[in-house]
């Protein structure tokens, strides 16, 4: 069993260590292969705080709620539990994603590189819409016009997903 600097006892979990039974560090051999060679004068092997590994918590809230009838309730574990399945997601496609960048010798993971990661790993049904709404995206950005309006509109289209109004 390893032992971190402190002496405490450290339980290899896939890609990273269970230090309590609260508390899970990250640890991915590219990120520390990635420090090692940093030249930031901050070399520090603290784990990651939560805040730093998971979305916050108001904005998926918020996103829950939008799902759920305007007078329903969601518990505080359900939050929490779908925030840390959203940032495993988040770090799930983006692993495949920066991989596909490694094996084309790129630094930079861009639209088609997620859409890719997604497709792989057998979300087919969200790429097509994914894809649509980038391609639109990328046009009202490169657009001559570039009105602030159209990218609000855009990216505020209501969807499926939008609370509605009871007409009670």
């Amino acid at each position: 069993m390893d032992s971190d600097e402190l002496g405490n006892d450290l339980v290899r979990l896939d890609n990273g260590f269970l230090v309590a039974d609260d508390t899970f560090v990250v640890n991915s051999d590219d990120v520390l292969e990635d420090e090692n060679n940093s030249d930031s004068g901050s070399k520090s092997n603290a784990p990651l705080r939560e805040q730093d590994r998971f979305l916050p918590i108001a904005n998926i809230a918020k996103i829950m709620k939008r799902a759920i009838p305007e007078n329903g309730k969601i518990a505080k574990d359900a939050r929490e539990c779908v925030q840390e399945c959203i940032s495993e997601f988040i770090s799930f496609v983006t692993s495949e994603a920066s991989d596909r960048c490694k094996v084309e010798k790129r630094k930079t993971i861009n639209g088609e590189d997620v859409l890719f990661a997604l497709n792989t790993l057998g979300f087919d049904n969200y790429v097509k819409p994914l894809r649509l709404y980038l391609t639109k995206y990328r046009e009202i950005v490169m657009s001559p016009c570039n009105c602030e309006h159209d990218q609000y509109n855009l990216l505020n289209t209501p969807g499926k997903f939008k609370r509605s109004q009871s007409t009670n």
